[in-house]
């Protein structure tokens, strides 16, 4: 799956125009973004050094590492370990959960945790809900009842209404919450074809509507997924998302772009930075799951490879200039979380967060191999050049 440049024609690949329109095997058709600018640019080369003024990552010599060292850096806390709490494997309002919760992402709200995952127990955007990190229960309205908070855009074309939505990011964008989310759209070579769809709310548990176009990627068979909306220091907000790679012709990869300040779109004159092209070995197949996060001067991109039915899969991560990159893996290019390592099978679908002064990671792991995916919470350490290890793996 090394890639070769594709030809020009990737330039006009960008936003959905319409959810309806399709091709033969219902495929939305693509045309251009507010900006005039591609979803997925031309491929160009990804940097593997980081440059000269960025005091963090492996590699800086001593001068730097100095630098860093002398500014005024927020203190930062070793991490407690979190156990999260045993419970109930079935949905149930006011009852602890511990069961299927893949690909979760984590924001906070009010004194309160708000998790979300892949889709399961029928709801569109499975939320969870924690004062402690340890115990999560349900989202429920006011009578607490059941509650799904997404309603799905109408291009979305996946069984049951669009249960079948995977790896959810929400963030805090203006005055309202962004839940951005991957669906199937059409079929592109009798496979799932999937887009991009993005919802606002008032709050962390919304609920959510949809705003805009879908972002698709047609020249892609499995299209783009695993989009993560990340807020920088600036409060600028972003999009990052993974592209799924044309076999034989381009990797698979993590993109970014900026969205407008009301999170229902790109900004206007944006473009899509490539931040991390397929290349160690343990990554397989692919890369995935990309998750922002910025902590005591650092911009770091936690991304998971290899497939998720294994225990091979596994979390890696950069160290990024900024939002935009370039971002330069660490750790020597292995991963950060493993199944060896952790002693959880198959680590991925990581969310980097900030708890209080320290650095934490939310992420799913196999009960057992082709089990239950459940929810895990790491703890990570940032040394002194920047780099991360491993306080406790959840």
């Amino acid at each position: 799956m090394r890639g070769r440049a594709l030809a020009g024609a990737l330039a006009t690949v960008a936003l959905a125009v319409s959810a309806c329109s399709g091709s033969s095997e219902g495929t939305p058709e693509a045309g251009p973004t507010t900006s005039e600018a591609p979803l997925i640019p031309e491929p160009t080369a990804v940097p593997t050094v980081l440059p000269s003024d960025v005091l963090a990552g492996e590699m800086q010599d001593l001068a730097k590492l100095a630098e860093r060292l002398a500014q005024q850096l927020p203190q930062q806390k070793r991490p407690a370990p979190i156990d999260v709490a045993a419970g109930s494997e079935q949905w149930r309002p006011g009852v602890a959960y511990r069961g299927y919760f893949a690909d979760p992402d984590i924001v906070r709200a009010d004194g309160r945790w708000y998790a979300y995952a892949t889709n399961t127990s029928h709801l569109r955007l499975p939320t969870l809900v924690s004062r402690d990190l340890r115990t999560w229960t349900p989202l429920t309205d006011g009578a607490g009842r059941k509650v799904d908070p997404l309603q799905p855009a109408g291009w979305v074309r996946s069984r049951g209404g669009g249960q079948s939505l995977w790896a959810p990011g929400v963030g805090k964008v203006g005055k309202g919450w962004t839940a951005a989310y991957a669906a199937q759209a059409g079929t592109s070579g009798g496979e799932r074809h999937n887009c991009i769809g993005l919802a606002r709310g008032p709050s962390p548990a919304g609920p959510f509507r949809p705003v805009g176009e879908p972002l698709c990627y047609g020249q892609a068979q499995l299209g783009v997924i695993d989009p993560d909306v990340f807020v920088d220091s600036t409060g600028r907000p972003w999009l990052l998302w993974k592209f799924s790679g044309v076999v034989n012709r381009r990797p698979a990869g993590l993109f970014v772009r900026r969205l407008n300040a009301d999170g229902t779109g790109f900004a206007e004159g944006s473009e899509t930075r490539e931040l991390l092209t397929l290349d160690e070995p343990w990554e397989g197949d692919t890369i995935e799951n990309p998750s922002m996060v910025q902590f005591r001067g650092v911009t770091y991109l936690f991304y998971s490879g290899n497939s998720w039915e294994r225990a091979d899969y596994a979390t890696g991560y950069a160290i990024c200039a900024g939002p935009e990159g370039p971002c330069v893996r660490q750790n020597h290019g292995a991963p950060l979380l493993t199944t060896a390592t952790t002693g959880n099978p198959g680590p991925g679908g990581a969310t980097g967060f900030v708890d209080g002064k320290s650095l934490r990671l939310v992420y799913h792991a196999w009960d057992r191999v082709g089990g239950l995916r459940r929810m895990h919470v790491a703890g990570l350490w940032q040394r002194d050049d920047g780099t991360l290890e491993v306080v406790d793996p959840g």
